[in-house]
């Protein structure tokens, strides 16, 4: 619809001033003039300047100077009107040229919306022409066969103004167009191609490697709408391709009649031929067999058996060298990953817990936890851990409350104690108690008797939300480093053992530990590129980060957010 907006408004020279659906409602404008009204203008400016230019005869205009000053200026607006009429007259017969050229190469396309003249329909040509071949092309001497990036430039603006020569709707068989085509190079440079709209399975990018197969053009552009080709820098005329190819034609039949005359003239002379009958053995395989035969040294099975043993020591000893190499290099990436990860922690101080708590009796520590189980609002701890926007949550959930229920999905109790307590001493609450629940673990802090809201929500001495997650993906990298150590160190052990148990062996191979070692401990492949010192450190050089909490979650499946909570069903619930 926009774009029949737009033709609308092109080809009638109107406004569009409202649009719904499949209507259209079109202004004509304050200027608009009946096709009647601007023929009778047309006339009159016609009838005008004739009489202007008619010779003039009464005496007195030649006397009267006043008379001659404006004669002057009707001369200078008749011949500024005559250049303006040029120049229209021009443009026409431009017009004219490309239209006469285009009823030259084949049907129109007569469904086209746009402006200009119609392009050849395409797909009314024939699909295969009997005998075509691409056109014969050679580049000239000291002429490169690639555009410079000027160049194509320069044509690509070049053919967006200008409207299409052909419109194409088919995938393939496009003899036709690429013949059409190359009588139209011979006028313009540029051929632009549209592709017609609501044709079923038409590809772009098959058209055009088709094209470019059958013409040897250049493709400039390629859309969803116009395809625009270029006919090269090798590009020849028919005329000077056929006087090329008749001088190559000419120039073989030479070559053809100078080969038969050789070929008489080596018939005349006879040369005395000697044959040698014996054949040489230099090199040979069986030259090589009859000097082993001589000279060389027979091994017997023990001689063998020591070899095999040796390669397989060498073997096992470049495995124990890349198991080794690979343990240096995560040592590096460990080392990198707790530097990275204190350059991380420069920001965090954390609090320590208080000597004295609030307490509580065994009485309200039962209410209160029984209570904060069955809240259905609760703040949900994801992968960054405790970070300031944590603690904030907390104290705008204390603003309504006095507990607040923190769900943490964590591997063991151990962990989530230290979170518990962590929590406790960042917000200034008393912990109620830790409970296993059926989607992880419940943390209950209680917010205190005494309580009074902090004049700072954040506090200061934690992270921010993304250097919280900062330092949960190198503390992940960092535990997934420790156990790659361990695991590697293990099966370096195992295997230099095992090394030292085959060495041990004298007077024959143990086979199922040489099968057992080939099977464990494959070679691999440890050619691997270390990753820059600073690929993790230049996040975190600004101070003064603004956390953009609407493009960070804490976990997939529960974003956290400022002022909102999840809500759980009850029956989805499961104390333990």
């Amino acid at each position: 619809m926009k774009r029949m907006h737009e033709i609308l408004e092109r080809k009638t020279g109107g406004l569009v001033i409202w649009r719904s659906g499949t209507s259209v409602a079109l202004y004509r404008g304050v200027s608009y003039e009946t096709p009647s009204e601007l023929m009778k203008k047309r006339i009159m400016r016609r009838d005008e300047i004739r009489h202007k230019n008619s010779p003039i005869v009464d005496g007195e205009s030649n006397q009267n100077p006043r008379n001659d000053v404006d004669s002057l200026q009707e001369d200078s607006v008749d011949t500024s009107e005559e250049n303006k009429n040029i120049d229209r007259q021009s443009e026409v017969n431009y017009e004219d040229e490309v239209d006469k050229l285009l009823d030259g190469l084949g049907p129109r396309y007569t469904d086209w919306p746009g402006s200009g003249p119609l392009p050849v329909d395409a797909d009314l040509l024939p699909g295969i022409v009997p005998g075509y071949q691409p056109p014969f092309r050679i580049l000239p001497y000291g002429v490169r066969s690639t555009l410079a990036a000027r160049e194509a430039t320069a044509l690509r603006r070049l053919a967006r103004v200008l409207p299409p020569h052909f419109a194409l709707g088919r995938s393939r068989q496009h003899q036709g167009l690429a013949s059409v085509m190359v009588k139209l190079w011979q006028r313009s440079s540029i051929a632009k191609i549209a592709i017609k709209r609501g044709v079923q399975l038409t590809t772009s990018e098959r058209m055009a490697e088709d094209i470019k197969k059958l013409t040897g053009g250049m493709l400039l552009s390629r859309n969803k709408d116009f395809l625009v080709f270029y006919r090269g820098k090798d590009f020849l005329s028919p005329e000077v391709a056929e006087a090329l190819l008749e001088k190559e034609r000419l120039a073989k039949t030479l070559q053809d009649e100078e080969e038969k005359a050789r070929l008489r003239a080596s018939l005349l002379l006879t040369a005395g031929v000697t044959t040698i009958n014996s054949s040489r053995t230099a090199g040979t395989l069986g030259e090589t067999l009859d000097a082993d035969a001589r000279w060389g040294k027979r091994l017997d099975d023990k001689d063998k058996e020591n070899v095999m043993r040796e390669a397989e020591l060498l073997r096992h000893g470049d495995l124990v060298r890349k198991l080794e190499k690979k343990l240096a290099f995560a040592e590096r990436k460990l080392m990198k990953a707790e530097r990275v990860l204190s350059k991380v922690e420069e920001t965090l101080n954390p609090l320590d817990r208080r000597a004295e708590p609030d307490s509580l009796t065994d009485e309200e520590r039962f209410m209160f936890r029984k209570l904060g189980l069955r809240m259905k609002a609760f703040l949900l701890l994801g992968r960054r851990g405790i970070f300031d926007g944590t603690v904030e949550n907390m104290h705008l959930h204390w603003k309504y409350r006095e507990l607040v229920k923190i769900m943490v999905k964590a591997k063991n109790f151990e962990q989530v104690s230290k979170i518990a307590l962590a929590l406790e001493a960042e917000s200034g609450g008393v912990l109620v108690s830790v409970d296993k629940v059926s989607k992880g673990y419940a943390i209950i802090v209680f917010r205190g008797k005494d309580y009074s809201r902090p004049p700072t929500l954040r506090p200061k001495n934690l992270l921010t939300k993304r250097k919280a997650l900062a330092r949960s993906i190198e503390l992940q990298r960092r535990e997934a480093l420790l156990e790659h150590i361990s695991a590697v160190q293990t099966r370096v052990g195992q295997l230099t053992a095992e090394i030292e148990q085959l060495a041990s062996l004298k007077d024959s191979t143990d086979d199922e530990l040489y099968a057992k070692l080939s099977s464990a401990y494959s070679s691999e492949d440890e050619d691997s590129e270390e990753e820059g010192d600073d690929a993790y450190i230049e996040v975190f050089d600004n101070d003064n980060d603004v956390i953009n909490r609407s493009d960070d979650s804490d976990d997939i499946s529960h974003p956290e957010r400022e002022f909102q909570y999840v809500h759980q069903n009850e029956s989805d619930r499961e104390l333990v």
